[in-house]
């Protein structure tokens, strides 16, 4: 009878060593993390364009730009002021951001984060951004929330789940030096973005320069500066932002969006489901036209409702020179019709091998 009850003793004694040894692992990892650097701490106090705030969340980096803003996810084991001179520069441009302090600096316990500050502050326009695991966790939220957010900005990162939709924009940026990026699931990644996304290779620049934390383990020497990669990130962040509010603004002001042969070409590579509508006459679409397309001549439109698809479905439209094309998506436009892209002319179509 003793026996067993020292077996017994020994088998609880067993559990709370193991116990203890894993809350004490526990407490290491999550105190072992990149710290921010010395050059943060006069970003704490803003300047004269920007106010750096803190707020339950984390930062709040408040600079003159009031309608677009970008939340950002640190990466992981990083402490999460390392960010805020990469995002002070972007606030000094018109961009306010919100550095977000993840539990124990771990990404994936605070993903969805970003809805705290949508639900509380009042922009235009989110953008949802994160560096690494940070980066990684911000893709899976924008899959979630793909109607909430204008745009993703993934730095040494990549998605793992689809990011496809109409006005969603998606910059990538990572560096030519970076011994941490797992670019075999970068390439994994090109494939869940949408038709049109930005990829940005910084050359010179590696993984751990888009903060300020120090070198990484396992990353490489960088080429440049880490205020040139810092500055090369917030040019194509603007640049993104940029671009987007002026292809809505053209689209609000006509109705429908006009677009690239060559963007019309992604769309169709893209195996989106979408119409290709060739608003010539019935003689010169047997003439020869784009591979898919259906014949409706602009003449037409108004008269036969019946024959177009329904308002909610993308649309590519083109004719011969691209004038007849413009006069037809306007007045799909006008229709109700909510996706219409015109491409202008078959004439100008580089793409013969998709000419039938």
């Amino acid at each position: 009878m003793k026996v067993k009850k020292q077996k017994r003793w020994n088998w609880k004694r067993s559990i709370i060593v193991i116990v203890i040894l894993a809350v004490a692992f526990l407490l290491w990892y999550v105190n072992d993390y990149y710290h921010s650097d010395e050059t943060v701490d006069q970003y704490m106090d803003g300047n004269t364009l920007v106010e750096t705030e803190e707020i339950d969340q984390g930062l709040y980096i408040d600079g003159p730009g009031n309608e677009s803003a970008l939340i950002f996810y640190p990466g992981a084991k990083v402490e999460y002021t390392a960010y805020l001179p990469l995002l002070s520069e972007l606030a000094e441009q018109g961009i306010d951001s919100f550095l977000i302090k993840m539990p124990c600096n771990l990404a994936f316990l605070g993903k969805n984060k970003a809805g705290d500050i949508m639900d509380s502050y009042d922009y235009s326009g989110w953008y949802l951004s994160g560096h690494s695991l940070g980066g990684a966790m911000a893709a899976a939220y924008a899959a979630d929330h793909l109607d909430e957010l204008k745009g993703l900005v993934l730095l040494a990162a990549y998605p793992t789940k689809d990011l496809k939709a109409e006005g969603f924009s998606v910059l990538s940026l990572y560096g030519s030096e970076d011994g941490v990026l797992n670019m075999e699931k970068v390439e994994q990644g090109r494939t869940y973005m949408p038709t049109g996304y930005t990829e940005i290779c910084i050359d010179g620049g590696n993984h751990a320069q888009f903060g300020n934390y120090g070198e990484q383990k396992g990353d490489k020497e960088a080429a440049i500066s880490r205020e040139e990669q810092q500055d090369q990130t917030v040019e194509a962040i603007c640049k993104m932002i940029e671009e987007q509010k002026n292809n809505e603004e053209e689209k609000s002001s006509m109705g429908y969006q006009q677009i690239t042969a060559e963007k019309a070409k992604e769309i169709m590579d893209s195996g989106e489901d979408i119409v290709i509508l060739d608003v010539r006459t019935q003689e010169e679409y047997e003439s020869g036209h784009i591979k898919g397309a259906i014949c409706l001549p602009n003449e037409t439109i108004s008269e036969e409702p019946e024959n177009l698809p329904d308002k909610t479905q993308k649309i590519l439209v083109y004719c011969r020179s691209g004038r007849r094309s413009k006069e037809a998506a306007q007045k799909l436009a006008d229709m109700g019709y909510e996706n219409v892209l015109e491409f202008g002319g078959i004439l100008d179509w580089p793409y013969k091998e998709m000419v039938e």
